[in-house]
């Protein structure tokens, strides 16, 4: 059955052919033409993308009026995805004089999300670790337990991450410490880049270091923003990837759905 997550979240697919391909940051930004009007997408890495390719990608959630520092630019709205699928073709040995055989090969670039060593799954339980303390005193993971737990994984550098802050901050003040606990997890290599970030965005809830990337693999964080759903009992209940309006009525209904709880107004 699936969840009240995959539900809200269903991807829908959006293709088309690309008209500017820019790499900054870690990311790959792609202007598409699907022939009734032009959207932008950008994906972690550097995708192999040229200018005429046909792509298609998942959507995650469409962010409004996102600043890239980076490119020092405006986007009305662009989808940060998981992967681009393109459908560049080879010569087929089949084929007369190399001609390329018309169907398409599709090849997907981004990295899988398979479970890596030590990486805790969806249904088992949070192992013990130590909380380098940003914006709070350090502490123990287990000391979260005996309340549902937001975990978000996060990195300065990272546009989708910040841009989810907002909403992030105004759940906590609303819910952090009543219907369920929020932390963050921030996995920049310097202490000071991560303390700067918490500051211009005003966090309020708890923020952690994991400079050593321990807890990036045992959360499973090889794509962020990554955010965990944790029952009262530390076992992990849903991994949402990608930059969510954590606030929004429909997204406060699936965490409600997904603790099995009633959520205060």
């Amino acid at each position: 059955m699936a969840s009240a997550f995959n539900t809200v979240f269903a991807a829908q697919q959006i293709s088309g052919k690309v008209t500017t391909v820019i790499n900054s940051a870690g990311f790959t930004y792609a202007e598409v033409d699907t022939g009734m009007e032009k959207v932008w997408a950008a994906g972690t890495g550097t995708t192999p993308l040229n200018k005429g390719d046909m792509i298609a990608f998942s959507t995650e959630m469409p962010m409004q009026n996102f600043h890239s520092k980076s490119l020092g630019r405006n986007f009305p709205v662009i989808y940060f995805v998981k992967s681009f699928i393109t459908d560049n073709v080879t010569p087929s040995a089949d084929s007369p004089h190399g001609m390329v055989n018309d169907k398409p090969i599709i090849k997907p670039f981004a990295a899988s999300f398979a479970n890596k060593a030590g990486e805790v799954k969806v249904g088992s339980y949070l192992r013990e670790a130590t909380l380098d303390g940003l914006n709070v005193s350090s502490r123990k993971l287990s000391e979260f337990k005996g309340k549902p737990l937001i975990i978000n994984v996060w990195a300065s550098w990272c546009g989708p991450c910040q841009a989810e802050m907002g909403s992030l901050e105004r759940l906590a003040k609303k819910h952090n410490g009543k219907d369920f606990n929020i932390i963050g997890i921030s996995t920049d290599d310097y202490r000071n880049k991560a303390e700067a970030a918490i500051a211009r965005a005003q966090l309020t809830f708890e923020n952690f270091l994991d400079n050593k990337l321990m807890l990036e693999k045992m959360l499973g964080a090889n794509t962020i923003p990554l955010t965990l759903l944790v029952d009262e009992k530390g076992r992990v209940l849903e991994k949402v990837r990608g930059a969510r309006e954590w606030d929004s009525p429909e997204i406060k209904d699936a965490i409600s759905k997904a603790f099995n709880i009633r959520i205060t107004p």
